[in-house]
């Protein structure tokens, strides 16, 4: 009498998400990055020192000036604090969505603050290349009536900058950071020159 075959041991099925792969998600194929952070942050902590320095030599008889100084210094802690933040959330660079729209806002919000700036700052200029004599309040009203804005711009594209996503992206966040800097440089110029007794 021959041994009978012990019955067949039916093999468990598996789900589809266990036997396939798991589909890759293509909105969540970025990672946070820092350096958007890094860069805005270093900026605006060098312009709250520069403008600092710059107000201390301000006369005492102006306290519109003095006003509109503390203004911009209020703006650039601002986006010191917001990218401070940033940088240490995002410095592990973890996986996160594409931003699609962070890049655009920044870009647009300091777009408008550097229009607005370039309008009002012909007394800078007016200092720096010929022989004419600007006016504080004047150069640096367009950056001070758009603070918020400005701020902005440097926040919005700081955060818009990923890792592992499109260069275009990532093209149009830095030049937000950099159109914000442009206007930095200009203010705290104005700074400096007012406190050396160059303008009005």
């Amino acid at each position: 009498m021959s041994d009978a075959a012990p019955p067949a041991t039916p093999r468990p099925v598996l789900p589809a998400s266990a036997s396939q792969p798991m589909p890759v998600d293509p909105f969540r194929t970025a990672t946070l990055s820092p350096w958007g952070h890094a860069v805005a942050a270093g900026l605006a902590a060098v312009g709250i020192a520069l403008n600092v320095i710059g107000g201390a030599g301000f006369p005492a008889n102006a306290p519109v000036e003095w006003i509109m100084n503390a203004g911009i210094t209020i703006d650039l802690v601002a986006v010191f604090i917001a990218c401070a933040i940033g940088f240490g959330v995002s410095v592990r660079m973890r996986p996160a969505r594409p931003s699609r729209v962070f890049p655009w806002l920044g870009l647009g919000f300091s777009a408008l603050a550097l229009v607005a700036w370039a309008v009002t700052s012909q007394g800078l200029w007016d200092t720096l290349l010929a022989d004419g004599r600007g006016r504080y309040m004047n150069d640096i009203a367009g950056a001070f009536t758009l603070g918020i804005p400005w701020a902005l711009g440097a926040i919005f594209s700081a955060y818009g900058v990923r890792g592992r996503t499109r260069p275009h992206l990532n093209a149009v966040a830095f030049t937000g950071i950099g159109l914000w800097a442009v206007v930095l440089l200009g203010v705290l110029a104005s700074a400096l020159l007012y406190a050396a007794d160059l303008t009005d």
